[in-house]
């Protein structure tokens, strides 16, 4: 963190009284690649403070409106107004830099991903999240005034649409009309709030066993099956990562499913939506701008010759999960985990 940073930092925490400046810690966050985070602890309080920067570090030219940090913030209020405890609370917002401050998770909260990729694969915790996406997508629905509030689908469009579907029509052609019905299919009328980056990053497992959503930038009223497809896509990609519990990430997936659709009721996202949206997200994750981190060739070969099937076949969910599962277990995949 460079002095000027530092002292935007404190002089924002100044403006909203919210640390005592001269007392307080800040240690820059790693983990995300959109965003300027800095832990600021004072030994009372510890919160974290959030910028938007106009060009992620993905190393491919990549860049978005720093309004977007606005928007996640005032996401975030609104989610813990539909269900509470949801996610960390913001404390303020401030406009001029384009930032926002929210409390710091519980000590102790750990990242879904964390624990996936190292082979444990909790079902609870997935019907958590599952019934959690659920809520969020039914008791949004009822709420008009977020649907006007929320109708800009600019960062949706400048950090998932170009970046992912966009690059891979560019860099599969011959796949191009197919991956054009997901992205006329996301561009139809919402019918409730959406996160847009429900990946296990960006959800933490609170020590009383609770979960939290954190990272809303591109939240926007939009199509719900976008925000499961998401998630069964990086559950499908952990199976190729740790092949030997495929099966386990599967399940996983169909525990979201299941609780999402317990708590969705009427809104929520349809099986064949979301098989539309998830064979384009599972390409996108190996060659479109924001590529997984935890792959080499080998695997990105892999996932890419799966996605690539199931976008020409259009199979329902269960034919999608079973062939994740046996692709998996390939020995060339599994020779190289």
């Amino acid at each position: 963190m460079t002095d000027v940073d530092r002292g935007d930092v404190l002089a924002l925490l100044s403006r909203h009284g919210l640390c005592d400046a001269g007392k307080v810690r800040l240690t820059p966050l790693t983990g995300g690649v959109s965003s300027d985070v800095v832990l600021a602890d004072d030994g009372v309080r510890r919160l974290v403070v959030k910028r938007a920067l106009p060009e992620l570090t993905v190393g491919d030219g990549w860049y978005a409106d720093v309004s977007r940090a606005l928007t996640e913030a005032r996401f975030a209020q609104v989610l813990n107004e539909l269900a509470p405890g949801a996610c960390p609370r913001v404390l303020a917002i401030d406009e001029t830099s384009r930032s926002f401050v929210m409390e710091c998770a519980p000590q102790g909260s750990r990242t879904w991903k964390d624990p996936l990729l190292d082979q444990v694969v909790d079902v609870d915790v997935a019907r958590r999240v599952g019934g959690l996406f659920g809520k969020l997508h039914a008791r949004s629905a009822t709420r008009p005034d977020l649907a006007d509030e929320f109708a800009d689908t600019s960062h949706f469009t400048a950090l998932r649409i170009d970046p992912y579907l966009r690059v891979i029509q560019q860099r599969h052609p011959d796949l191009a009309s197919s991956v054009q019905t997901t992205v006329d299919l996301l561009g139809q009328p919402g019918r409730c709030l959406v996160h847009g980056d429900a990946s296990p990053k960006n959800v933490l497992n609170a020590p009383d066993g609770s979960v939290l959503v954190i990272d809303h930038e591109v939240a926007h009223w939009g199509n719900p099956a976008f925000d499961i497809a998401f998630l069964i896509n990086h559950l499908c990609l952990k199976a190729f990562a740790r092949p030997a519990v495929a099966s386990e990430y599967v399940m996983a997936a169909r525990e979201v499913l299941s609780a999402y659709a317990a708590h969705s009721g009427t809104v929520g996202a349809a099986d064949d939506e979301i098989c539309t949206i998830l064979p384009a997200l599972m390409l996108a994750r190996v060659d479109g701008k924001s590529p997984v981190e935890y792959f080499d060739d080998n695997l990105r070969a892999a996932v890419r010759h799966l996605a690539r099937h199931l976008l020409r076949t259009s199979p329902d969910l269960d034919a999608c999960f079973v062939a994740v599962i046996e692709q998996a277990r390939q020995p060339s995949v599994r020779g190289h985990t």
